[in-house]
């Protein structure tokens, strides 16, 4: 590869290209116990096929920053990332000095921010998920909301935002991989900021480096008994690699030939059933939000919020008809020549002229859910809205649990 080599990482490599863009490479390694323990050939181009898989699947909920993928290389935007990992946990299990279990068994009752009740015992499901973030770097170190904060990784709005999209993408991710026969049980998502400051989501998301899974049929018998579950994940490795070496502080014995067949075959299995199932979205139907201010990010989240309720596949775009407007009329043709049964819905208030320029270039039914503060705010917006011009059928709705049901009726959910 030609580009330039920025970063190296435990499981992949980072290239620069240009200004706006990176290649990833996924690499064939196997990290664990903060260090390399080992190597599972052809595992890069899996864990880029199934982050790919569900980079797609999860656009509702928060924008990614894939472009492309081609065998182990992925082609992405460029962003900032926050030197944080979003662990979300569904059950209390694990083997490394950072699990929960680890943490619980050795008598701590406080992990990451969260107490944790008495007498829970290992492999069991937690009442609900939960966010255990930790720090990145050569040694992860678990650390709490506040303390992301106060140590300046993240404002207090970002990290709201970020443990509101992680819980969603868990949440997600559980409900999908259960209909596949598996348990989505802990994963770690990253995010960043991009060159133009969204929040996206970056690095891998669900894949069997950074999530445990569970065969779902067998679970509750062999926890009953007290046995380890049935796994589809590089724990096969993790748990070879403790049972004949002290993992941080010896050398890494050659892991054998059946142990790295059956992660790989573990991975395999897991992206083809994976692949072949359909979440309860119906993609034929799209609604695109787009609104004019990054102020309006609430009202939007409140929307997304409403179609998830029912759903409906979204997608959003922020771009001012007033300062963008060559951007929006892009985007309003790039969807004019989509298949998909398609809704416009516009965010903007005082001079809305976002809900009229939609209305008026579009193919595709306008709905305007304008944001407002208080009383005088919504009255102001409202009548900027409702004022469009002959041949402009733009919609208007106020409340985002409205809009969504009338989403719901016009597609006939």
């Amino acid at each position: 590869m030609d580009h330039l080599l920025i970063y190296t990482g435990k499981v992949r490599n980072i290239y620069e290209l240009g200004d706006k863009y990176l290649l990833m490479k996924a690499t064939d390694r196997v990290s664990s116990f903060d260090r390399h323990i080992g190597i599972i050939p052809g595992k890069g181009e899996l864990l880029n096929k199934m982050s790919e898989f569900w980079f797609n699947k999860t656009n509702h909920i928060i924008k990614n920053h894939l472009i492309t993928t081609q065998n182990e290389i992925a082609l992405v935007h460029k962003c900032v990332p926050f030197k944080i990992e979003v662990v979300v946990r569904g059950y209390i299990t694990g083997n490394t000095d950072t699990s929960l279990w680890t943490h619980y068994n050795n008598g701590s009752r406080l992990y990451s921010g969260n107490k944790l009740p008495e007498g829970l015992v290992k492999n069991q499901k937690l009442k609900t998920p939960i966010v255990t973030p930790t720090t990145k770097g050569k040694v992860d170190r678990p650390i709490s909301k506040t303390t992301i904060v106060d140590e300046g990784y993240m404002t207090q709005e970002e990290c709201d935002y970020i443990y509101k999209k992680a819980l969603e993408l868990f949440a997600f991710g559980q409900k999908l991989a259960e209909k596949a026969g598996f348990i989505l049980v802990d994963t770690k998502y990253e995010f960043g900021k991009t060159l133009d400051g969204k929040i996206i989501l970056i690095d891998e998301i669900h894949t069997c480096d950074s999530s445990r899974y569970w065969l779902k049929e067998s679970y509750q018998g062999r926890f009953m008994k007290y046995l380890e579950p049935e796994k589809l994940d590089k724990d096969c490795i993790r748990d070879w690699v403790k049972s004949v070496c002290d993992p941080y502080n010896d050398k890494i014995p050659e892991i054998p030939e059946t142990v790295i067949e059956k992660a790989y075959t573990s991975y395999k299995y897991f992206y083809d059933t994976i692949s072949s199932v359909e979440d309860e979205i119906n993609t034929e139907n799209l609604v695109v939000i787009i609104s004019g201010s990054n102020k309006d990010i609430y009202h939007v989240e409140n929307l997304m919020d409403e179609m998830k309720k029912e759903n409906i596949l979204v997608e959003t775009y922020m771009a001012s008809a007033h300062k963008n407007t060559r951007e929006v009329l892009l985007l309003i043709d790039r969807y004019n020549f989509d298949k998909r049964n398609i809704i416009w819905v516009t965010v903007a208030g005082r001079s809305n002229a976002l809900s009229g320029v939609v209305a008026a270039n579009s193919n595709y039914p306008v709905i305007a859910c304008p944001p407002f503060s208080n009383k005088t705010d919504m009255i102001v917006n409202l009548n900027s809205t409702l004022q469009c011009p002959s041949n402009v059928p733009v919609m208007t709705v106020l409340e985002p649990c409205n809009v969504a049901l009338a989403i719901k009726r016009i597609f006939r959910l």
